[in-house]
Parts: C-alpha cells; structure tokens; sequence
C-alpha cells in the first residue's frame, strides 16, 4: 500500500539555525513519504540531512509535483503561503504552514492605526499576503504558537485556520537526567534580536563562572570583537550538529538565553531542549506569554544583574524535575498528531489517493 506523500516546500534547506525542520521531518518521515525542495540555498548548511533538491525555477517545481504527486504540500512560516497557495491552486492539492516567531510577531504601524482605511497596511506585507491564501479552501490550516493567535486572528485569519502547537524538539533525543556539568551556556542564531551582547556583558560580571556561548553564522565574528574588547571570558564554541548538542547541554548547569525587547523571539526550541537535559533556564523577560512556554520549572529575567543572581545559586532539583515535564509539551512526537490530523482533510480532494498519515 502507498504511503501518504507529503512535499516539503522550504527555503535554505538544511540552515543548522533551523533545526525545528530537520526534527519535524524526521517524526513525519516514520508516517509519510516525504519529498523535499528547497527554493534557496542555505548558508549555513547541516552535515545530516534527508535529500533534497534545490530548485527556483517554479515550472520545475510544478513538474516534480507532478511527478512526486503528493497528497499535501507543507512548508514553515507564514511568508510562503502565497508560494504553497498559488501551487496548491495550479494541481488542485492542499496546504498546510508551520507559523513560528518572527513571522508572527510584529509591531503595528500605528500611523495607519487611526485610518480604518488603510487598515490593512497597519500588517507586514507577507501576512497581507498570506491572510486570503490560509482562509481558502485550499489550506488545511496552519500550526502556530498560543500566543501567536490573538495577533493572527486580528490580521484577518480565520480562528478554525489556526491550530496551537508547541515548538518542535525531539524530547527523546535530549532526555536525561544524569548529573549536568557547572557551566553557564546560551545557544542560537547570531542575530540582533538574540542580544547576545548581553551574554558577554553577564560572563564580565563573573569570571569565577564559565561561560559558552553556541552562536550560529551571521554576527559572530562582530560580536567575538565586542567580546575580546569588553575582555569577556565568554568562550565561542564552534557550530555543532544538531545530533551532538544533547552532550553540550550536559556540560552546563545553566542556559541564559539573551533576547532584545520588542523583538521577534517567540519560543525557542532550546528552552524545551535544555529543559530535557536537565539544564536550568533563565531567559530574558520579553512577554508575558513566556511564563506559559518557560513553565515554573525556569525563571525570567528582567536584566542582566538579575540575571547574574539568579545563575550565581543552585539550580534547586524540584524545579529541575518539573522542567522534564515541561519540555514534553514541545515533543514533536507526541504533538505531530495535530499535523497529520490536518493532512488526513487531504482526502476530501478527489484526486489525491485515499491514503492516511
């Protein structure tokens, strides 16, 4: 018997800073079988991958539909949409997004805020686009973070669309409860919204404590001259695979994940993984919507001083046990449910197989 196919539509396919894909993938690939396309090439590229071809050209891409015939399209974020509407539209196969943080979250453009007129310019121009292309018919629907829906609602987006989900971490990748190490790490992108500079600031304040810093690609030869001129003691640890991280977290007592207020960090994926292994999380007190995802297993933090109290105490062992069962919340395993049961709509199409994720 076939199995359920799905197409995998993404950009920079295998980006190491996008390890959500990767581990998505790889608890849909035990269900389906899954083709991937990459519309750009990644800069930052992952050693272990699925295959995949990298193709712009979009009557390419129709013909490997054609060719693949799959039972739904897929991607993540918002911003293609449009793309997977316009495809899905030409073959008559549906759609599903993955919303994440930077895609739906964004600061209204109050000029327009007092001219109902021009309402609709008060939103980024991809979720303009993305609204009549997620309401059609076409879309199953689409995967995005609670504190995401109030903002994706108000853009336009119909609430039945609109399915809650966790951040994808393989929990049982990570899972252990065996004794972590003593020192203090932040892991991510190298991006201004990651406010990583606040990191270096925090390992200047106590050089008796070990500091690694995990940053990816992008500023961090910047910041390791901010780091060097500050006389940091932060140490830059090298990019690494996303299969050996477990081990890295285990190192460490502490995850202080840094972020810039009024930015576009929603829930990290390293929130959930450092729960996992045990580590503490102490993470920047951007929103409200934090406590929900962080739990009362970690703690936030409203500036650097605080911050560096916070780590200088003992990681206290209830609030470590309650962070194992926080992280299960983000286990693609357990949730991947929501996305096959938005893919088992497929067969409402009449040319797709009846076949079920």
């Amino acid at each position: 018997m076939n199995r359920f196919r799905v197409m995998y539509m993404l950009k920079n396919f295998p980006q190491m800073s996008e390890t959500y894909i990767k581990t998505e993938i790889e608890a849909v690939r035990e269900r389906c079988e899954i083709a991937v396309v990459a519309t750009k090439k990644a800069n930052l590229p992952a050693k272990n991958h699925v295959p995949f071809r990298q193709i712009e050209d979009l009557s390419v891409i129709r013909e490997l539909i054609k060719e693949f015939r799959p039972h739904v399209l897929h991607s993540h974020w918002l911003h293609s949409a449009k793309l997977l509407g316009k495809l899905a539209s030409k073959i008559n196969v549906p759609f599903t997004v993955r919303a994440h943080s930077f895609d739906s979250i964004w600061v209204n453009r109050s000029t327009f805020d007092r001219l109902p007129f021009f309402h609709a310019y008060r939103l980024p121009s991809h979720i303009r686009r993305a609204v009549s292309y997620i309401n059609g018919d076409l879309c199953l629907g689409i995967l995005a973070f609670p504190f995401a829906r109030p903002r994706l609602e108000e853009a336009g987006i119909h609430s039945k669309k609109i399915i809650d989900c966790y951040p994808v971490v393989n929990f049982r990748h990570f899972y252990n409860t065996s004794p972590n190490g003593d020192a203090v790490m932040n892991v991510g992108a190298c991006i201004p919204k990651k406010n990583m500079g606040d990191f270096i600031e925090l390992a200047s304040t106590a050089p008796e404590m070990r500091f690694n810093l995990y940053a990816l690609g992008y500023n961090v030869e910047q910041l390791r001259e901010y780091a060097i001129a500050s006389r940091s003691p932060v140490k830059f640890v090298p990019p690494v695979e996303l299969e050996e991280m477990p081990a890295e977290y285990k190192k460490h007592r502490w995850l202080v994940y840094t972020a810039a207020k009024n930015g576009t960090v929603g829930w990290p994926v390293s929130i959930a993984e450092a729960q996992a292994a045990g580590v503490g999380v102490c993470m920047a007190n951007i929103r409200a919507d934090l406590r929900e995802y962080v739990g009362n297993a970690g703690f936030l933090y409203n500036s650097v001083s605080e911050a560096l109290e916070i780590i200088s105490k003992p990681f206290p062992a209830e609030l470590r046990e309650m962070g194992f069962e926080q992280a299960k919340k983000s286990d693609v395993f357990e949730h991947r449910a929501l996305l096959f049961d938005l893919w088992k709509k497929a067969s409402s199409f009449p040319r797709l197989d009846d076949q079920r994720p």
